[in-house]
């Protein structure tokens, strides 16, 4: 019997086939109170989410179906990268399996800020970002981190600001993982599969017209003189998700987000349901994941909402936990005795990257390139570790030449790599002949280091209920002396080793400076990218995961996201997140029904 057999239908004036609900027939449509302002006028106050849960989203009326008969095969919880990642690559394998994806949040952009039109700079930061989590008194008080940045409570997450930074990490950089991560690795498609979703390219390949000429100059600098830049180990054009879709269109730079590719997948699931060949995909908005629920044998049979219980008392239906590192610690904190201090592991590890911010600006002829009337970019990824604690960083250089600053804003405020790190208007003024280099170095944070952490503490919201701490241990403190160090090096070797022709900008002065500016303004508060507060590995080295990223004991939860990694690296977290979900994905496709749950993790054969 078909889900939408089994529940009342018709619960909203909508032609589409959802799980709750069957479509509206002629006959139905007629017996509607209101058609196109006959007899009254129509509904004059509609909201941005009314409009389009008309199309998109789980309604009221339906939600309460779904509570009372709905069944799935999988519920995600959390709408943004690693949701898309595992519910595109489910859907690959399988058009008929059930999935309610779950987000706490609302509507908002419908693609990459910087996709949209210049002022929509202003949505960067600010109220679009909040903190599920208190922050310790320490790291309040740590000039150099500060706080942890928060997370995007909205459809598609962080997606939507991202810096589009897509690197490959090598398995030497993938420190600690555990065999059945490795070998996932390894396995042929696990990488492409993840470039081909975000649409990946590297900065070299974008050709339009921006990223030209001034990228290849950059590039083959830096590739001779690599030597030059003492503890670097590899540089390249940087892989940025701004490809094209396909290999006829003639976008040739579009950031990537979530939102519109998850809303294409329930379209095109929508339309397959009307057919009898799929399923729906139901996204459900404006719904907060408090609690899960599980029995005796490690099987979760509810999970407890801002908007009541789903519950159900099949042995199929998996929960797949797809929020940030610290919200998915958090839900598996409040949820599992097994996970808690006493008894498992979770948060007692937590990772993630500290940043240093440099701009300097040299004569466009010292890179070997006279340089045209029009405005170029380049983006390049160069990647390193300090010698003595073998830590990782890398520097992301973006390059900018504006003859033009004010009629280049548009364009540049649209093509630039990372916006959160892009030159500004004042740095652009009266550079007309000069490249303006940004070079964004970032590192990883020491694994080892148990003063860092995620714990519950006693306030009365399950859904903010933790504390989370960094600080700075002596490891960190050489790996970021060392990637600033490369920093300064890398502008050196950009002008032709002629430090005397580089300027640097000196953000309280608010100009071009000969000297180098202090440490202290160029490390920028604020960590990114936590990790590892789940990591899948043996209890008794600290891991909370089993080989299919479940939580030790518990059947039918899965783990994705940054939480996962047993270390940082210093490479961005982005993609290989989306390839372990995929990853996760076809193990899951190829094995339905209830696996029991395992005690810990063992390695694979």
């Amino acid at each position: 019997m078909a889900i939408h057999d089994q529940t009342p239908s018709h619960t909203d004036p909508s032609s589409h086939n959802r799980i709750g609900e069957e479509p509206l027939d002629p006959v139905q449509k007629s017996k509607q109170a209101n058609i196109g302002g006959f007899p009254v006028p129509g509904e004059q106050n509609p909201s941005a989410t009314s409009v389009m849960v008309q199309d998109y989203f789980v309604s009221n009326n339906t939600w309460e179906n779904i509570r009372s008969y709905g069944k799935f095969d999988y519920i995600v919880i959390g709408s943004g990268f690693t949701a898309l990642a595992f519910i595109d690559e489910v859907l690959k394998h399988d058009k008929k399996k059930r999935i309610l994806c779950i987000e706490r949040g609302d509507f908002w952009l419908p693609t990459h800020f910087q996709n949209l039109p210049l002022p929509f700079k202003a949505v960067l930061g600010g109220p679009s970002e909040t903190y599920p989590w208190t922050l310790s008194t320490e790291t309040f008080k740590t000039k150099e981190l500060g706080f942890l940045h928060g997370s995007c409570p909205f459809f598609g997450g962080r997606s939507t600001f991202w810096s589009a930074y897509t690197p490959q990490p090598t398995q030497d950089l993938m420190r600690d993982f555990p065999k059945s991560m490795i070998d996932a690795s390894n396995e042929d498609g696990f990488w492409h599969a993840a470039e081909k979703l975000l649409n990946v390219i590297p900065a070299d390949k974008i050709r339009d017209g921006i990223y030209c000429e001034m990228q290849n100059a950059i590039d083959d600098l830096l590739g001779k003189k690599l030597g030059q830049i003492r503890t670097a180990d590899s540089v390249g054009p940087a892989p940025l998700a701004v490809g094209p879709k396909s290999h006829t269109s003639t976008m040739r730079f579009n950031k990537f987000s979530v939102p519109g590719p998850l809303l294409a997948l329930q379209e095109s699931q929508r339309k397959l349901a009307d057919t009898g060949e799929g399923r729906s995909l139901e996204l459900m908005i404006n719904c907060t994941v408090a609690g899960l629920k599980k029995d005796d044998g490690g099987v979760v049979r509810a999970v407890e909402t801002n908007r009541g219980v789903l519950s159900w008392t099949d042995d199929d239906t998996k929960v797949v936990l797809c929020a940030g590192a610290v919200p998915n610690a958090t839900l598996l904190l409040n949820s599992f005795e097994e996970c808690r201090p006493s008894n498992g592991n979770v948060g007692k590890r937590l990772t993630g990257h500290v940043r240093s911010n440099i701009a300097a600006r040299i004569p466009r002829e010292a890179i070997h390139w006279n340089g045209n009337d029009s405005l170029q970019l380049a983006c390049t990824y160069l990647a390193g570790k300090d010698p003595v604690t073998h830590r990782q960083y890398h520097i992301g250089i973006t390059a900018i030449h504006s003859p033009n600053p004010e009629a280049d804003a548009e364009d540049a405020g649209r093509e630039c790599p990372d916006y959160a790190a892009a030159a500004s208007d004042e740095q652009l003024k009266g550079s007309e002949k000069h490249i303006v280099f940004v070079c964004s170095g970032l590192g990883e944070l020491d694994e080892d280091n148990r003063k860092n952490w995620v714990k519950l503490n006693n306030t009365p919201d399950p859904t903010t209920n933790v504390t989370v701490q960094y600080t700075l241990c002596p490891k960190d403190k050489k790996m970021w002396d060392t990637m600033d160090e490369a920093i300064y090096q890398t502008i050196e070797v950009l002008s032709g080793n002629q430090p005397k022709v580089i300027e640097y900008w000196d953000d309280r002065a608010n100009k071009w400076v000969e000297n180098k500016p202090s440490s202290e303004s160029v490390r920028a508060p604020g960590v990114v990218h936590e990790g590892s507060t789940a990591f899948v590995g043996r209890k008794q080295k600290g891991g909370s995961l089993d080989g299919l990223y479940r939580p030790h004991g518990i059947a039918n939860v899965f783990v994705t996201g940054g939480a996962v990694f047993p270390t940082s690296g210093s490479w961005n977290p982005t993609m290989t997140m989306c390839a372990y979900a995929q990853d996760l994905a076809r193990k899951l496709v190829s094995r339905p029904g209830l696996i029991p749950p395992s005690q810990d993790y063992e390695e694979p054969n």
